[in-house]
Parts: C-alpha cells; sequence; structure tokens
C-alpha cells in the first residue's frame, strides 16, 4: 500500500502557509480599517464579496478546473493567485479598490480549500486512515503562527507591506514543493462531472452546518482583534491573542483527534464536544474578563476543533457521488456562509456591539453540535433499519 506521505505533507505545507498569511492579515484589520476610515458593515461587505466569487470558483473548480488540469495544478493555480492578496489589501488607497481587492482573495480560496481537501480525502481512502483533523490542525498551526508574527512585526516594523511582501514570496516560492512533492494526476482518478445537479439531501444538510461554521467563524477571525481592541481595550499588537488562543485549543484537538475518535466516537468528538466548549465559551464572555475569557477560548478551540472534519468525514461516507464533488459541494454550501454571514455579522458588530457577536457565535455553534449529534443518531437508525 502506497503511504501517501510526501503528498500529505506537501499539501500539510500549503494548508500552513495559507492560514499563516491570513492569521498574519486578520490582526491588521484594525490597523487597515483606520486606515481607509471604514467601519464594521464596510468590511463585512468586502467580505460578502469574497464570499460571492468564493461561492462561484468553488464549484468550477471541482467541476472543470480540477477534472481537467488535477488537484496538484489546480493547487499551484491557487497559491500563484493568493500569495499577494493580502499585500493588495492593505495597500490600495480607498474603499472601492478595498472592494474590488476581495475578488481575487475568494477566487483563490475557491480553487485552494476544496481542492486540498479532496486530495486529503482521496488519500484517507486509499489509506483508511484519519488525517482530515491532522490536516485541520495545519491550518490552526498557520493562523496560530500567523497571529504571533504578527504582533512581532506590527511592535517592530512600521510598513506592513514588507511584512506581506516576503510571505507572500515565500508562500510562492513553495509552488516548487508542490511540483515536486506534490499528489500526481495518475493517483487521484478523479471523474469529470461538468454536468450540474443539486446535491443530495444529505449534502445539504451537512452543508448547511457547515454554512453556519463559516458565516459565523469570521467572528473570531475578522473581528476578535477589534473586539479585544475596542471592547477590552487590549494594545494593538495584542490583538492577535484571541486568534492565538482558540488556534492553540484547536492545534491540541486537532493532533489528538485519531485517538480521541478511536477512543470515544464521531459522535462525542464532533457533536458533545462543540456543545459543551460552546457553553464554556458563552459563561467566560459574560464575566467580559481576559483571565477568564482566555481559557474559555482555548476549551472553546479544543471543544469545536473536529467538528468540521467529522461533517467531511460523515458526508463523504454517506455520499454516492465522487469524493471531488461531494466535496466541492460541500464547500460551496459552506462557503457561501461568507456571502451573507460578514454582511449580518458587520451590521450587528456596529448596531449591537461585538460581545454580542461573541455571544451569537457561541449559541450558533451550540445549535451546529446540537444538529450535528440529530443527523448522525438519525443516520445510525437508518442503517440499523436497512440491517
Amino acid at each position: 500500500m502506497i503511504s501517501f506521505n510526501k503528498e500529505k505533507n506537501a499539501c500539510f505545507g500549503v494548508a500552513f502557509l495559507l492560514m499563516f498569511i491570513i492569521g498574519t492579515y486578520f490582526v491588521h484589520i484594525p490597523w487597515n480599517m483606520d486606515r481607509l476610515n471604514i467601519s464594521e458593515s464596510q468590511l463585512g461587505f468586502g467580505i460578502f464579496i469574497f464570499g460571492i466569487f468564493n461561492f462561484f470558483s468553488n464549484q468550477i473548480s471541482g467541476r472543470l478546473i480540477v477534472p481537467k488540469i488535477g488537484t496538484t495544478n489546480t493547487i499551484i493555480l491557487g497559491i500563484i493567485i493568493f500569495a499577494f492578496c493580502p499585500l493588495l489589501l492593505i495597500s490600495v488607497p480607498n474603499y472601492s479598490s478595498f472592494l474590488i481587492s476581495w475578488i481575487p482573495f475568494g477566487i483563490a480560496i475557491g480553487l485552494l480549500f476544496p481542492t486540498m481537501q479532496t486530495q486529503i480525502s482521496i488519500i484517507e481512502e486509499k489509506t483508511s486512515k484519519i488525517v482530515t483533523p491532522l490536516f485541520q490542525a495545519c491550518f490552526s498551526a498557520g493562523s496560530l503562527f500567523g497571529a504571533l508574527c504578527a504582533a512581532f512585526f506590527i511592535k517592530n516594523f512600521p510598513d506592513p507591506r514588507i511584512t506581506f511582501f516576503l510571505i507572500g514570496t515565500i508562500f510562492l516560492l513553495y509552488v516548487s514543493v508542490i511540483l515536486v512533492f506534490g499528489m500526481r494526476n495518475e493517483m487521484e482518478h478523479i471523474q469529470n462531472n461538468t454536468k450540474f445537479k443539486l446535491p443530495s439531501g444529505n449534502i445539504f444538510i451537512y452543508g448547511f452546518l457547515l454554512m453556519m461554521n463559516f458565516a459565523t467563524l469570521g467572528i473570531i477571525i475578522d473581528w476578535s482583534p477589534v473586539w479585544l481592541t475596542k471592547d477590552l481595550g487590549a494594545p494593538l499588537f495584542l490583538g492577535g491573542m484571541i486568534i492565538l488562543f482558540f488556534n492553540f485549543g484547536e492545534i491540541f484537538a486537532r493532533l489528538l483527534a485519531s485517538k480521541l475518535i478511536h477512543l470515544f466516537n464521531e459522535e462525542i468528538v464532533g457533536g458533545y464536544f462543540s456543545l459543551l466548549s460552546c457553553i464554556v465559551l458563552g459563561l467566560s464572555i459574560l464575566t467580559m474578563d481576559l483571565n477568564f475569557i482566555i481559557p474559555g477560548m482555548i476549551l472553546f478551540g479544543f471543544g469545536t476543533a473536529n467538528f468540521v472534519a467529522v461533517v467531511y468525514r460523515q458526508a463523504i461516507k454517506s455520499s454516492n457521488e465522487p469524493i471531488n464533488l461531494t466535496v466541492s459541494n460541500l464547500a460551496t454550501l459552506g462557503f457561501a456562509g461568507f456571502i451573507f454571514g460578514p454582511v449580518i455579522v458587520g451590521y450587528m458588530a456596529e448596531y449591537f456591539g461585538l460581545t454580542f457577536n461573541m455571544y451569537i457565535l457561541s449559541i450558533i455553534w451550540a445549535i451546529n453540535g446540537i444538529l450535528l449529534l440529530y443527523l448522525m443518531r438519525t443516520n445510525t437508525d437508518k442503517g440499523k433499519l436497512s440491517n
């Protein structure tokens, strides 16, 4: 049996570097908002544009580009488009050009996220190993180190353009690693699925769970630096603390995911852990004290870390479609959350406050955990009846 270690590690590297850049950028959001003199709702509209172009890019990549050129070449194309998108976002002179800058960002993420997950799911299928949580741990690690480095750069380098030029160049150079170690087309057996049809009912439901997750994920990534600096009075260089501790909890849980799933099961790890951690987060926010919020966020990151991985794994198991099409449909439904989520979250932040959004985050993710538990129980009962 082929181990796929080189292909897996090459994909892990893309995930880490991608989120390293994104994590670094989002810590700079308060600075960029002040530079452009824009409000929370105006930022939300920019992310809305990202969501629209990401939505179409997800479908085009899964149905047309991946079957045509393979997953590895699609990942390379995404890297080339994405590498200097954050540099563009922090360099544009006005709000109109800021909005336009989200277009290539959305296209690139639509090429990268579902295609990388397709590779990982193919590796899981061929090796019968649980790989998705470890893959997502690379996203968390990248975001964590990005937030840490952002604090360092903010304190020591006054011009963020230098930061994003350097890390964008490193990401672009990583293309050479993908070319050497990335998955070969003949290993994939990707089916051509140019004809559009609606996904099955189960995929719609799993996709809805991802949609609500992604719609509110920006509360942590986009808004937590603003929340810390505005509502809790933290200095700018500490703006990434929530991202940092959330990702710290995520990484720990995802590294242990395989053992946790074998020790318990996917129902407990994906559902019950999410529900309990959301209760902890909500209680910690009530205190408005970082001494309680920080450990609460670590536990929240730990408890919710494997929710998305369990959703993907359960959806692929229950789908009769090829992996690339199933992942593309899930990613499209999930990232559709970025179409309406940032706009709603932005307006709520402006009119109800950022703390209100943090409560909404814990409530919605708790409901997601309950719905996943219900769905898994229903599928288990159907399986017993069919036997």
